[in-house]
């Protein structure tokens, strides 16, 4: 068939579309308008007719398109690290006690947890294993000297928050307030060549100590992958006491040519505070009305002190993210007035002993060795400027799965103490994070941190409106002692929010 064929073929199948439409309306009415159909087979006719060798072209449809890949596929996104649990949030009670050293372990004075606890299933009643000391304390008690010539350490603390409030928002932005957060620390030092009686020049030693209550604001913002914390604070320091004896064991030849050795002790201790010590370790009479009142109007004026911690973690995928922590940055110090101080020198200068002449009925000389009268003095306007302990941590969170039901975080970094008689020591450590739905929480951890070496398990329920924790940790300065039981802590806190 050729082409003009199949052009009135197409015209007169149009034709009869039309005519067979057509015929169902009424055979009453008008017939309808020319419809646009039929004037466009016309027009089509009156067409001049297609070149030679003209063909009908049909397009394709066009192409679908391709399915998605598991990458485009929208998932949801996983909760943590920024996971905001609850919206308005109190925390009562948060507390934390510590205390260790490096001389007394637990297993110098008791039997194994394991042995107590056989014997105390065993019992016909509690109160009967309690009045029998056999069956929890050990046969023979002893304390090996060794581990205390070698040198004693001893450090203790206390953190308290009685109430935090928070208030969290679901777009990632939140703040609160600490309220009279108190923390307490203490550290003893007697290094080995002093309790040895090594030859050594310079070596200081002795008691740090402070007690500071904050006030602080901690607000947090997320950047898409960046989250930022930071918490100004307000501080006053009600004690702070730094470490002030330093020992010196050297041979030394006097003015006679005689050789010897020279101990001396010299020491420096000074009690700061916010009001006058003399009525508490002096003979004056202490008030403590008008101390606090005295202390309340110096606040504002010079004793508090002002510092800020900042925090950043960057979310660099599902399995990692990278972080700092600066702690106690200071902005402005605060300032003491009022101490007691303790000063002297104490030696004892063996080139000076003459030992025929003590046979022949002879005395010392006064050179030979000085015991102080130890007389504390009180004094004023001392203007101690003190600072909090600074720290910087540096932190890698991995997550092997992709999502924080596991998280392995090592830690590096160090802190500057000057409660310490060395300033600077270098912290961090490794810890492993298991998150199940949120609810359940278990942190195993081992730490170097302020001075002491801490193994912990942390345990947290939360239940959103209600959320429990608590820890317990093995520690000591040293940290072979760490595991054989010279230091323990505890922390605990409570929770609720909606």
């Amino acid at each position: 068939m050729n082409s003009e064929m199949k052009r009135y073929l197409l015209v007169y199948t149009l034709m009869s579309c039309g005519a067979l439409l057509g015929a169902q309306e009424d055979e009453t009415a008008d017939p309808p308008p020319l419809d646009s159909s039929l004037a466009w087979a016309l027009e089509f006719i009156d067409s001049p007719p297609p070149s030679p060798g003209w063909t009908w072209e049909i397009a394709d449809d066009p192409p679908l398109p391709p399915p998605p890949t598991p990458e485009a596929r929208p998932r949801r996104e996983p909760r943590g690290p920024f996971f905001i649990p609850r919206t308005f949030e109190l925390s009562l009670m948060q507390t934390s006690l510590h205390a260790s050293n490096t001389f007394i372990s637990y297993g110098d004075f008791f039997q194994s947890p394991f042995r107590i606890l056989g014997n105390m299933i065993d019992a016909d009643s509690f109160s009967d294993f309690l009045g029998n000391p056999a069956l929890y304390y050990r046969d023979n008690i002893s304390l090996d000297l060794d581990y205390f010539t070698d040198g004693f350490r001893m450090n203790l603390g206390l953190d308290a928050t009685p109430l935090s409030i928070n208030f969290n928002s679901r777009n990632g932005w939140g703040f609160g307030l600490d309220i009279a957060h108190v923390s307490v620390t203490g550290n003893v030092s007697l290094p080995e060549p002093v309790l040895g009686l090594q030859e050594t020049s310079g070596e200081a030693f002795g008691v740090g100590s402070a007690v500071f209550v904050d006030f602080g604001v901690p607000a947090f913002f997320n950047v898409r992958n960046l989250r930022v914390n930071l918490r100004p604070a307000a501080y006053v320091p009600l004690l702070y006491i730094r470490p002030g004896i330093t020992y010196s064991f050297v041979p030394v030849t006097n003015s006679d040519g005689n050789d010897g050795h020279r101990i001396a002790l010299d020491y420096d201790i000074r009690f700061f505070a916010p009001v006058s010590l003399r009525g508490i370790f002096g003979d004056g009479e202490f008030d403590a009305f008008d101390a606090g009142a005295g202390a309340a109007v110096d606040l504002a004026r010079r004793n508090m002190g002002y510092d800020i911690s900042l925090g950043a973690e960057y979310r660099l995928s599902d399995l990692f993210s990278v972080g700092v922590s600066l702690v106690n940055i200071p902005l402005w110090a605060a300032s003491l007035d009022h101490y007691a101080r303790l000063q002297g020198t104490a030696f004892a200068d063996t080139s000076y002993v003459d030992i025929p002449n003590l046979i022949g009925g002879g005395s010392l000389p006064d050179e030979t060795f000085n015991v102080p009268d130890f007389e504390i003095v009180f004094g004023d306007g001392a203007e101690q400027r003190v600072f909090r302990p600074f720290a910087a941590l540096f932190h890698l969170d991995y997550r092997p799965f992709g999502r924080p039901i596991l998280t392995l975080t090592p830690s590096l970094g160090f802190s500057i103490n000057t409660l310490f008689p060395r300033l600077a020591a270098v912290e961090g450590g490794l810890s492993a994070r298991l998150s199940l739905a949120d609810i359940f929480v278990v942190t195993l951890g081992t730490s170097h941190s302020d001075r002491r070496w801490v193994h912990g398990l942390d345990l947290a329920l939360d239940l959103r409106l209600l959320e429990i924790g608590i820890g317990v940790s093995a520690q000591s300065p040293s940290l072979a002692r760490s595991f054989e039981g010279t230091g323990i802590g505890f922390n605990f806190g409570v929770k609720v929010g909606f």
